[in-house]
């Protein structure tokens, strides 16, 4: 869409397009701009996408602000490269010097956002709370007049910058209640009659592995599943199990690695006691309680990383690390069986879509949740349907192209997918798994690490009650 520009007192005033529609106010840009503004949070970075004519920036810097570093971004190329924009700009970032504020100015619609992050980083004023959240807005007549150019915009922000504060947030939402699982579970191992062991690895040839989660597309493969069952190591989400275990489909494993009381929902059947759950100790409380056996995986976690330092020190025994940046079950169960080798990797139930009207499976844990919420008028449909939408976002995009990069599958196989073939049964594929036992480091050195070198991540009381009632 040509744009021409309109100019007031030798400044950048306005932008007309082709079919006499206008960029900015024709009465009060200003206020207009004022009022954009006013909307900004003060707890990150404001990356304001559309400048167009400058007013935004103008009336940044003539008013009291509490954002000392702001990135104003210029994504329409008819825009950034006229004479007149890049000499104001210059004039307007030597405005903000004097007036204490950094300013800084990115155009085309994928900027060096590397780039940006070192030189905010090497901020002196900068906190390192402030420094690692960012805020997109999006003025609202470049949404309206140039959408596809905003939504181009706002894809490549989102695949830069915002997953980074979706696992932020996710890490500060659950710290607590990882730890306080943790020390929990610690403590049940030795209380209740349940097996456990530390996970090492998978190893073996040719195996063809299967990862179930509870997609509605679950359902449309079950035929298949029953019939080749016995073709498949199967490792299935804790959230399928209402569906699979009544179908007659018993899976060789069961991972669950959520840590909220909602998990408990998923397990509230009548559950095999010989699967084994694939698990860590910051898991969900209610599955220490279960005599299922336990096998615990090292993720990462600060506890996690004491207990593999503890094991090799004073047992010899290597606790390997298994990353998981998809953060989902599907990556945990990829990351383990990674070292099969000629492994053949299939999955059903995998989509984090709402599909045929509905977020997940019959059967699971969110049934039993939310079905005293249900009436005439509100269906479980209805209410279970938020959980997942018709478009991926955040984690869920995030752990989607972890299996799909650029549109290639990679090494993942959708069972559905697949053509009618011979596998080999289970019986003859060659795998094993490979773990050791051994009592977890004593509860109270955990305690008091996790008092000690990360305070923040448990209450006080807590901890005190469990140094006071451990088992060391």
């Amino acid at each position: 869409m040509p744009l021409t520009p309109l100019f007031q007192n030798n400044l950048l005033y306005n932008f007309q397009t082709s079919d006499q529609s206008y960029l900015h106010s024709r009465v009060s840009p200003a206020k207009e701009a004022s009022r954009f503004l006013s909307n900004f949070r003060s707890d990150s970075i404001p990356v304001v996408l559309g400048i167009g004519a400058l007013h935004i920036v103008r009336t940044y810097l003539e008013t009291p602000n509490e954002h000392q570093t702001i990135v104003f971004w210029e994504p329409h190329k008819e825009i950034y490269e006229l004479k007149e924009f890049q000499t104001e700009i210059q004039t307007l970032e030597n405005q903000a010097k004097s007036n204490g504020f950094v300013l800084f100015f990115i155009t085309g619609k994928s900027p060096n956002w590397s780039d940006l992050k070192d030189k905010i980083k090497n901020l002196s004023h900068q906190t390192s709370s402030s420094q690692s959240k960012w805020t997109l807005y999006i003025t609202p007549n470049y949404e309206r007049m140039f959408p596809e150019l905003t939504k181009d915009c706002q894809t490549n922000f989102q695949k830069e910058l915002s997953i980074n504060e979706i696992n932020r947030n996710t890490i500060q939402h659950f710290s607590k209640l990882w730890t306080h699982n943790y020390l929990k579970n610690r403590t049940n191992l030795f209380s209740n009659k349940t097996s456990f062991q530390w996970f090492q690895s998978f190893v073996g040839n040719k195996t063809s592995v299967l990862f179930l989660g509870a997609s509605p597309g679950l359902e449309l493969d079950l035929p298949r599943i029953q019939k080749e069952r016995n073709q498949f190591l199967i490792f299935a989400s804790d959230t399928a199990l209402g569906y699979l275990l009544p179908s007659g489909v018993i899976p060789d494993y069961i991972v669950s690695f959520d840590s909220g009381r909602g998990t408990t929902y998923h397990f509230l059947l009548d559950l095999p006691r010989h699967i084994p759950i694939i698990t860590w100790l910051g898991g969900a409380s209610y599955i220490f309680d279960l005599t299922n056996p336990k096998i615990l995986v090292n993720t990462g976690h600060p506890l996690d990383q004491m207990i593999e330092h503890l094991f090799l020190e004073s047992l010899g025994k290597t606790w390997p690390l298994y990353s998981n940046p998809s953060l989902n079950l599907l990556g945990m169960v990829s990351s383990i069986t990674k070292s099969i080798e000629n492994r053949e990797f299939f999955v059903s139930g995998v989509s984090y879509l709402a599909e045929r009207g509905k977020s997940h499976c019959k059967g699971t844990g969110y049934e039993r949740y939310y079905l005293p919420e249900t009436n005439r008028v509100r269906s479980l449909e209805f209410i279970t349907k938020r959980l997942y939408s018709g478009e991926r976002k955040g984690k869920n995009q995030k752990a989607w192209e972890q299996i799909n990069p650029n549109g290639s599958l990679s090494d993942v196989q959708f069972l559905s997918e697949t053509k009618e073939i011979s596998f080999r049964s289970k019986k003859d594929q060659n795998h094993s798994l490979k773990t050791f036992q051994g009592f977890p480091p004593s509860i109270a050195e955990l305690a008091k690490w996790a008092n000690q070198d990360h305070s923040g991540i448990i209450h006080k009381k807590t901890l005190t009650t469990w140094l006071r009632f451990s088992l060391s």
